[in-house]
Parts: structure tokens; sequence; C-alpha cells
């Protein structure tokens, strides 16, 4: 299966200036002509990042001129917007569109003569590109990704249960959804293996579902993969979706809540982490009533035929902290301001004790925070020197807010009333499904990081290193990322534990 990665290097997310005689690309001897220059251009496509497979639709390339001579490789949106993407006589790029864009793509090399004049030739390629996915399979599968991982729920409760029995439509199915109204018992993952439990599965061993860290794979391909914690594959399915438009729109089977369920998933037979009736002596239903989904929520019910109001059955609960892009933007556009909630003093950026904590209690509690400042306070003489003397502008409110766009990779930063401050672009790079992957800079934490998010310089809300003078980072590691939730740190190369770092907190707006 081939999958969509959209990382892209920083050197491709800038913006090529609009006068090429600003572009420095060497000084041939004589003007080339068009044709001159698109003769002695070749590239060369592959389907992977290494370069090691050719593909005739890949969308990894190198390139070389001959004569040698460097050149600058440019694309352009539908919005007029250049990005270059390669420079040099030779080098590497990608052109990865998003799902349901055209696989014909077009890029223009450039090459500056020694007169100023700028000879330019267009080069087209067909490139791979996914298939557009329904609706509810971009947030089960990713439209990014074409797969994404889903664990235990235990934040839905307070007591951690995820699996347990609901007094059936006994509450509305939103109550169900969001508080958990008529469940009346949930059970957290290591109560399944007390055997008091054992008697809902179809053997007594252990497989290794009855632990928090496990977790499922679903696939665009609708195959469904469970894995014990340490990644040890316990068993496989398939999957569909039926009858789900977004809307709460199927009733309850005795009517008594109209608008009970968003659709039906339908799996064979024991795919799903304990797919077991509760008191079914080790059943395994293989359609289930669809309460909650959304791009990091799946809750389910499974329910007999001819079920009364109030009679047992039986709910899952799932969570996905895997899909960057649909926690950032879902696949359309999302607004995210400060996270004023994040610490008792309210604040929302500062400095760091570089990994002088877990990359999860920093994103949990603050850990090794050395200082917060409030919005307010980034208005405050004492912190302008922070922004290097550009003036107050409206983000120091924590009301200000910035909109993340899927579709042109673009940040727009906005103050309290909705003027637009300043905007550039973005990506998420390094993405391991929401696993923490990358180590601290020092080594001291390798499981410190999600991701990075890469941007224009100055495109977020106040976007300035501490005590940096203006610097404006265009790099930073994404410690915390679901829907709610946006934590970044940045740290200069080199940058050893417990020295200074700067950091961010955003919420959901």
């Amino acid at each position: 299966m081939k999958k969509i990665y959209i990382a892209i290097p920083l050197a491709a997310m800038m913006l090529a200036s609009c006068d090429p005689s600003e572009i420095d690309l060497g000084s041939p001897s004589a003007a080339y002509s068009e044709s001159a220059l698109s003769e002695g251009f070749n590239f060369v496509q592959y389907s992977d990042e290494a370069h090691t497979q050719q593909a005739a639709d890949g969308n990894y390339f190198t390139y070389a001129t001959n004569p040698n001579e460097p050149v600058q490789i440019v694309t352009v949106n539908a919005d007029g917007e250049e990005t270059i993407i390669g420079y040099g006589s030779t080098g590497s790029f990608k052109i990865v569109p998003k799902r349901g864009q055209s696989s014909d793509v077009q890029f223009f090399v450039r090459l500056k003569n020694q007169d100023g004049s700028v000879t330019q030739t267009t080069k087209t390629a067909n490139v791979f590109v996914p298939q557009e996915l329904t609706p509810e399979m971009r947030l089960l599968v990713s439209d990014a990704y074409g797969e994404k991982i889903w664990t235990w729920d235990t934040e839905f409760r307070a007591d951690e249960g995820c699996w347990g029995n609901i007094g059936y439509a006994g509450c509305s199915g939103e109550e169900f959804a969001t508080s958990g109204s008529c469940i009346w018992w949930g059970a957290k993952p290591e109560t399944l293996a007390d055997a008091d439990q054992r008697g809902n599965a179809d053997q007594t061993e252990l497989t290794g579902e009855e632990d928090r860290n496990a977790y499922m794979v679903f696939t665009e391909d609708g195959k469904i993969l469970t894995y014990d914690a340490k990644g040890k594959e316990i068993r496989s399915g398939r999957f569909e979706v039926q009858g789900y438009t977004g809307e709460r729109k199927y009733a309850s089977i005795d009517g008594s809540q109209a608008a009970w369920s968003l659709g039906t998933f339908k799996t064979t037979a024991g795919s799903i982490l304990f797919p077991f009736k509760i008191n079914g002596k080790g059943a395994k239903p293989t359609d289930f009533e669809i309460l909650q989904l959304d791009a990091n929520h799946l809750k389910l019910v499974y329910v007999a035929p001819g079920t009364g109001s109030w009679a047992e059955a039986t709910w899952w609960a799932f969570k996905s902290v895997g899909d960057a892009e649909a926690s950032l933007t879902n696949f359309g556009s999302k607004d995210w301001t400060w996270d004023t909630e994040f610490r008792a003093d309210e604040g929302c950026w500062g400095n760091i004790g570089y990994a002088g904590c877990s990359g999860e209690e920093f994103a949990a509690t603050g850990g090794c925070i050395w200082w917060g400042g409030k919005p307010e306070k980034l208005a405050d003489a004492d912190q302008r020197a922070n922004a290097g003397g550009d003036p107050v502008c409206g983000e120091e409110n924590r009301n200000a807010y910035m909109t993340f766009d899927w579709k042109n990779s673009t940040i727009s930063t906005y103050d309290a009333a909705g003027k637009k401050i300043r905007g550039g672009k973005f990506a998420i790079t390094n993405w391991k499904n929401g696993k923490r992957s990358i180590s601290s800079i020092d080594g001291g934490q390798p499981a410190w990081a999600l991701g990075t998010l890469e941007t224009d310089p100055g495109a977020i809300l106040f976007p300035y290193k501490i005590n940096g003078g203006g610097e404006k980072p265009k790099s930073f590691e994404i410690l915390q990322l679901d829907g709610n939730h946006l934590k970044l740190v940045y740290v200069a190369p080199g940058t050893g534990a417990w020295a200074e770092a700067t950091w961010w907190a955003f919420k959901k707006k």
C-alpha cells in the first residue's frame, strides 16, 4: 500500500521571490536558451524518500544539470504563490499532492544568466496521488497517512473505563458520547485481565489487549490490525462503515431515541480490541452502532436485535492521537488560541529547562517549565525585548488566535477582533503516528517529542525565541498535539539538558 507523507524540507516551504533578478543562481558566460536549459535538466522519480525504488509516478525526485549549472526549481499553487522546492546543480525534491488533486503536476526550472536575465523552462511529471477518501474514512484512517492508530480511551471516564455495559438508549446518543450517561459499568483495560472478566472472553489466556497501550491500526483498504503494547500482532480483520453522513440520524432499535447513532461499523468477528459482548461467554459481535466518530474519538455500542430501552448492551471507547493533520486542521481549517488553562498562572509562553523532564510530563503538567507569561504579559515593556522591537499587534491577548488551513498548508494569525496579523506556510515532519519517537537533542530523553512543526519564520502567535532579541524560530518540537491541545518547544541545535529553551501552549478555539 502506498502512503502519502506531507513532510517537506523547510527550504521547500519558503516562498520564492517574485523578482527573478533577486535570485542568485550562478552566472553562465552566455544567456541560456529555454531549449538548452530544458535539454540540460534531467530528473528521475522514485517511490521512496531514500531514492532506492524508481517509479514512473514517484513523488520523490533527483535531478542534475548538464553542463553543471545551479538552477532553482519552483512550483506555483492555484493562488499564484511560488514555492522553492529545490536549488543547485544537483539535488532532490518532492512533490506530494493532497488527495483528490491531479496527478499531472508542473514545475519550473530557472537559471540566472550573467546579464541578469532569467531563463525558465517548464517541466511536467505524473506523480502518485491517493484516492479521495469518504468523510468517515478520513477520520478513521487519516487523509494524510492512509492508516491510523487507535487505542483505549482511558480519558473518557474518571474510572478510566473503556469497555462495559450500558442501559441501552437510556440517554441520548450525544449524552453517551460526551459524558457516558446511561453507562452502568466500565472496566479500565487492566481490569479485563481479572479472572471475573475472563468469562467475557473466548479464552482464559491473556492476549495483551488488556493493557492501556494496546492498539489497533485501521488502514485505508479496510484492514484492522490489533497489537499488544509491544507491537506483537494479536489478530487482524476487516471493517467497513455503513450509513455514515456525520449526522446522528439513526434511531435506537426500540425507537425511544430518534437521534441515537451515526451509522454502523461492521467488522469480521473478533477484529477490534477486546471484541466481546459483555456477559456473552465469548460472543464476538460484527455490527456496532457508531455513537461518536471524530479525529480523536471512536465510541461503539453493540446491541442484540430486539433489545429494548435500558436493557443491557456493550460499549467500547477508543481514542487516537496519531493523526497530526486531522487534529491540527480537521482536514479543513481550524482555529487555535492561547491555552490559559494549562497552568495556574495562565502562562502560555515562556522558558523551560530543556528536557529536564519527560515529554509526557511537560505536556501533562508543565514539568521543567521555569517561567510562563500569560498573553497580556507579553505586551509589557520587560517582554518586548523578546519581540526585537516589533510593535504590540494584538497577539498579546488571550482571545487572539491562529488558523491552520489544510488545503493550502498555511497559518494565519489574528487579533481578538479578527484582524490579520501575519501568516505563513507550515508542514508537519518526523511524525510517527503519535508516538514519542524523537529524542531530545542531548539524548537524555529518548521519547521526548512527537514530531516537528516547520513554519515560515513568524507564522505562529508570538513567534519569538525567549531572550532571543526578536529571533523567530521556524522549526518547533511538537510535545503535544491532539484535537484540543498543541504544545511546542523551540531549542537551538546543541542545547543540553536543562539549558534554556522556549515553549508555547495553545488550545482549540
